[in-house]
């Protein structure tokens, strides 16, 4: 009897760390579209016209960074760099442009793949936040914060990569109309402004 307890509770303690569930999502506060607006130091509409590595030192190491250059098309908040009458930001994020990479033996993973990645070529409507003390930024809530406009279609539906949940209280979900959300963020930035005077 004795027996046939101890292999039942070897058993349940296998099982159990079996079905434990995997540990590696990231918790991040959810954002309407006025909080989103508020939290962000800039705002604005571009096109991802570079991708590259980069790292930074920090507290005695190096963390893997991607730099992105984003020529700007639309401001609505915030201060940008203009060289030749362009517009731009750099915005260097957290996490390597590459995924998980194998090297002698070893896998390394992102900490930060949560982080999400910019396409070069696409255009966004981006919300940042403002540089840390080592100039990494990243969108406000990570993918709340990163709008992909769909300049195929003349509407050009802009959606988040939580399909707007939660965004605007009129619309359950979905794509905006590009013009649509700006012209709310415009509305938005305008209250914000007046009631800092």
């Amino acid at each position: 009897m004795r027996l046939i307890s101890v292999a039942f509770c070897a058993g349940l303690i296998a099982a159990s760390l079996t079905a434990t569930p995997r540990a590696d999502a990231t918790t991040v506060k959810h954002f309407d579209l006025p909080r989103m607006t508020a939290s962000a130091a800039r705002v604005f509409r571009g096109t991802v016209t570079d991708v590259r590595a980069g790292t930074v030192k920090v507290g005695g190491g190096q963390l893997s960074t991607t730099i992105y250059r984003i020529r700007v098309s639309e401001t609505f908040k915030g201060e940008f760099a203009t060289f030749k009458d362009i517009t731009y930001a750099d915005v260097e994020m957290i996490g390597g442009v590459k995924a998980a990479s194998e090297s002698n033996g070893v896998r390394h993973f992102s900490a930060f793949r949560d982080m999400p990645r910019l396409v070069s070529g696409q255009e966004y409507l981006v919300f940042l936040t403002a540089e840390s003390s080592i100039a990494l930024s990243s969108p406000v809530g990570l993918a709340q914060g990163l709008f992909e406009i769909d300049t195929s279609i003349p509407s050009e539906p802009t959606t988040n990569r939580m399909n707007n949940a939660g965004l605007v209280a009129d619309v359950a979900k979905g794509p905006l109309p590009y013009a649509e959300l700006a012209e709310r963020v415009r509305t938005i930035v305008a209250a914000q402004e007046g009631e800092k005077r």
